[in-house]
């Protein structure tokens, strides 16, 4: 009985601590100065690494700890950095299934990572709407994640297969659109 006691308990530990972890990288977000974002190109923006792809077995509970800290962040501001990283790692890992000839499963990850992208700029104009203060580094953030997400899908674009190409063409414009709405959060 002890057994399945610690063990379960290290389940948890492992599971909280990948939440942890999670939340740091949005808690450690540096803000941007005006002059950073002048002399950013678009190759420069890294994407974080996203750890365990949609293919493998153990995805769901990645998914799961990923609905819990949605649920759990409350501030609009965090919520759409908590977004943005989503997105940005959703894009890496339609490029990393890309390179693994796994294109229909990518085209829909590369969807929705531009999904996570307008849930955070439409949050920040919600937030907006409603009387906060966005502060400038983030809405530069998301200015400069949507820039490398067009690089990114444009490369895509030329990888895939004509059948992914709508797939992903139209993940381009919902880029476009949500950058357009990003601009206008200034």
């Amino acid at each position: 009985m002890k057994t399945w006691i610690f063990r379960i308990c290290i389940l948890f530990m492992c599971f909280f601590a990948g939440m942890w972890h999670t939340v740091r990288a949005v808690d450690d977000a540096v803000p941007l100065s005006s002059e950073e974002t002048t002399v950013t190109t678009k190759s420069e923006y890294q994407l974080p690494y996203p750890g365990v792809l949609p293919d493998h077995p153990m995805y769901f509970l990645k998914r799961m700890r990923d609905g819990i800290l949605e649920l759990l962040i409350i501030e609009p501001v965090r919520k759409s950095e908590f977004y943005i990283l989503q997105g940005d790692k959703r894009l890496q890992m339609g490029i990393m299934l890309t390179e693994q000839k796994k294109f229909p499963l990518a085209e829909t990850t590369v969807s929705k990572a531009e999904k996570y992208m307008e849930k955070a700029v439409s949050g920040l104009g919600l937030y907006k709407r409603n009387g906060g203060v966005i502060p400038t580094y983030v809405v530069e953030h998301a200015e400069i994640a949507l820039t490398k997400h067009l690089e990114v899908l444009k490369d895509l674009l030329a990888q895939v297969p004509e059948i992914q190409k709508s797939g992903i063409s139209s993940s381009i414009e919902l880029a476009t659109r949500i950058q357009q709405e990003a601009k206008a959060l200034k």
